[in-house]
């Protein structure tokens, strides 16, 4: 029993290793026909640069006098549904923002 079990586990990474392998080598082609000009249309890799400007064009807010460049973007404003303090929502009051548990209220 204990043999079917080592070569089950073989079995497994050995199946984890070649399809790993597969991967790698598509990527790497890829990255090849790309850089001989040979593939163009829908690329399955692209640079690091264009995630960081395609991340910079839908996420930047200007910055705001006397931040320093540090910016965020507030997507909404709820009321809170657990406690800040012991982050539970079972002796958590909604309404009034008060928890039991830890004797504090959340605004």
């Amino acid at each position: 029993m204990e043999g079917v079990a080592v070569l089950g586990s073989l079995l497994f990474i050995l199946i984890i290793l070649v399809s790993c392998g597969f991967e790698f080598y598509e990527l790497y082609q890829v990255r090849r026909e790309l850089e001989e000009g040979s593939r163009s249309g829908n690329h399955i890799l692209f640079p690091r640069h264009h995630y960081a400007d395609l991340h910079r064009r839908n996420y930047y807010t200007p910055s705001l006098p006397g931040s320093a460049g540090r910016t965020f973007r507030v997507k909404r404003e709820d009321q809170p549904v657990r406690c800040e303090v012991c982050h539970q929502d079972d002796c958590f009051e909604v309404p009034t923002g008060y928890c039991t548990r830890c004797d504090h209220y959340t605004l």
